[in-house]
């Protein structure tokens, strides 16, 4: 009969899992096994592989995903990288739009090509050593070689997602980024990864604003100017702009923040908020126009935003702001 769950193999760690064979060789037998799964103090994670329920149902998408490949390092018969996707998690890196179900590894060895099989898309790739790092005790690819990695088997948005966190970061650089995507060019998909690496920008601070980016360029709208201070006549700082459409006197605010730099817990919701309607209020009288636009808008089609910012240039045309508008790196008038 099995024993109590106080007396039974635990996962590594609150967060961690534990295979099937690791449990076998500390004592529990199978019937043990199946009896705390139908119990519910373990949760099959993948194939041969357990965590308990009671801290994985906690996780997010991006922690699952990670104790899963760290199951998936210890079963594998050699050793393998994590890449890709995967990697991109480990190294902290947004993934927007991507199957976190799946694990990606790198095996430089394998003899069977690349394939998908029990949850793991398994890689077969070269791999040199300076393309590889080590995340809390696994081996993954580098940030440079994950974001386009990345960037070859994903989409444009979701490649240009990951390659903005990991330049704003300081992660990579871009000289770093055009290197490899020489040392890649013959790859598969490399043409979308030189498009990510063309586009990439370390000023865009959020997955937010990197969407924002690629949706302004597929409304065929000018490439806006990233987070610029604006100041009043009087130097004070009303606030830095997610976009600045130079010559149009227009901002463009991802999901309506205006980032002002303040520290601290801050006030309540209610009240930031005002002071937000105030701030773009005084943008307004410095002679900007204003225009918000929030995550369900980055679903909506191009045309719409497109639309959104032409009736806010033609607004502002003839406008002379009285503001000071600072970029990053530089001082002027816009």
């Amino acid at each position: 009969m099995i024993r109590t769950s106080d007396d039974v193999i635990p996962p590594l760690d609150e967060t961690g899992s534990v295979l099937r064979r690791e449990a076998l060789e500390h004592g529990l037998t199978p019937e043990d096994i199946r009896q705390l799964v139908r119990t519910g103090v373990w949760v099959r994670i993948r194939r041969g592989a357990y965590a308990r329920r009671s801290s994985w149902g906690s996780l997010s998408p991006e922690r699952r995903h990670l104790v899963t490949a760290r199951a998936v390092l210890r079963s594998l018969d050699e050793p393998c990288i994590l890449g890709h996707v995967s990697a991109a998690v480990a190294l902290g890196l947004p993934t927007w739009g991507a199957d976190l179900r799946t694990v990606h590894v790198i095996r430089p060895s394998a003899r069977h090509g690349s394939r998908l099989e029990a949850g793991v898309a398994h890689h077969s790739a070269t791999l040199p050593e300076e393309h590889i790092t080590e995340v809390d005790g696994m081996l993954v690819t580098t940030a440079a070689r994950t974001v386009l990695d990345h960037a070859r088997s994903s989409s444009f948005e979701a490649g240009v997602v990951t390659a903005d966190a990991a330049l704003h970061r300081g992660l990579t650089s871009p000289r770093e980024l055009l290197e490899l995507l020489l040392w890649q060019q013959e790859w598969p998909g490399s043409r979308i990864a030189s498009r990510v690496v063309a586009f990439a920008d370390r000023d865009a601070e959020s997955p937010g604003e990197s969407r924002g980016r690629v949706r302004i360029s597929q409304a065929r709208l000018p490439r806006p100017q990233l987070q610029v201070e604006i100041w009043d006549p009087s130097g004070i700082l009303l606030g830095r702009a997610d976009f600045l459409f130079d010559g149009h006197h227009t901002i463009g605010e991802f999901d309506g923040r205006i980032k002002y730099g303040i520290a601290g817990s801050g006030p309540q919701a209610a009240e930031v908020l005002w002071q937000e309607k105030l701030r773009e209020d005084a943008l307004r009288a410095l002679g900007y126009e204003v225009v918000r636009f929030t995550w369900d808008d980055l679903e909506r089609s191009p045309a719409w935003l497109r639309s959104k910012f032409l009736a806010a240039f033609a607004r502002a045309k003839g406008r002379v702001p009285t503001g000071l508008a600072i970029p990053r790196g530089g001082r002027g008038r816009v």
